[in-house]
């Protein structure tokens, strides 16, 4: 167990140097022997994996604006289904239980800030953001931050944060600060039993009341993924770049190992 754990703590850190490494899920682990396929949730935006999934199900974005679901079969993969909906070029694809513990979504966006929600299982669009909303969409994480039955989504457009809810996708506040950020995840970092928003400029806010609780002097970095990686019960923040990683401690409100 501590052998499995100390590899999953370094898969962390060594994938936060690489660019754009982003996982599916916030809270999903993918297996450490994971196939060649599912490793690529790890590395892409645009392709995820569904958590916890007997099918092994896996979605990704095309620059066509398809999404594309596939499953796997007698250890290959085939495609269930298809949509070409978003239109244009897919910035991110997302899979998590979103509203409930049976209920598997994806969530996507596309390069015109139009966002989409699609049941998994009954392979349809469930939702999507009016075209002429948002101009663009920077980041997106999905969380439950305000201890409800079903998750949030979380994303960035055009700077102002904004929090949806995952069930009736109703808007449920968006701030009136502009964050020049590329990234953004969600969870309890201080150890508070509250989950946190953390951007990647080094802002970090209250879930539930979005308010400041702590801004770094230093931008954590361009992508960012929460693990307990020191085995302490709180999660730190690995933040990847072109230039370094870094692990924050939110609770000390400092980088680890600095």
């Amino acid at each position: 167990m501590k052998r499995r754990w100390l590899i999953r703590a370094l898969l962390l850190v060594i994938a936060a140097a690489i660019p754009c490494f982003v996982f599916a899920e916030e809270g999903y682990w993918p297996p450490v022997e994971a196939d060649d396929i599912h490793v690529l949730a790890w590395r892409f935006d645009t392709f995820a994996s569904a958590p916890d999934d007997e099918l092994a199900r896996v979605a990704y974005g095309t620059a066509e604006g398809k999404l594309v679901v596939l499953q796997n079969k007698n250890d290959h993969y085939e495609e269930m289904w298809r949509s070409s909906e978003l239109v244009t070029r897919v910035k991110e694809v997302q899979i998590d239980y979103v509203v409930d513990d049976s209920t598997l979504s994806v969530i996507a966006y596309n390069t015109r800030g139009t966002l989409f929600v699609f049941d998994l299982d009954r392979q349809r669009l469930m939702w999507r953001t009016h075209e002429a909303r948002f101009s663009s969409i920077e980041a997106m994480t999905l969380a439950n931050v305000d201890s409800d039955e079903q998750m949030e989504i979380i994303f960035l457009a055009s700077g102002k944060l904004y929090i949806f809810d995952g069930r009736d996708y109703v808007e449920e506040w968006s701030s009136t600060q502009i964050f020049d950020a590329k990234d953004v995840v969600a969870g309890d970092v201080d150890g508070d039993g509250q989950a946190e928003i953390v951007l990647s400029t080094g802002h970090v806010l209250d879930g539930a009341t979005r308010g400041l609780e702590w801004e770094s002097t230093q931008e954590f970095g361009d992508c960012l993924r929460l693990a307990d990686v020191d085995g302490d019960g709180r999660l730190e923040v690995i933040a990847g770049s072109e230039k370094a990683t870094t692990i924050w401690d939110i609770d000390e409100r400092r980088q680890k190992w600095d």
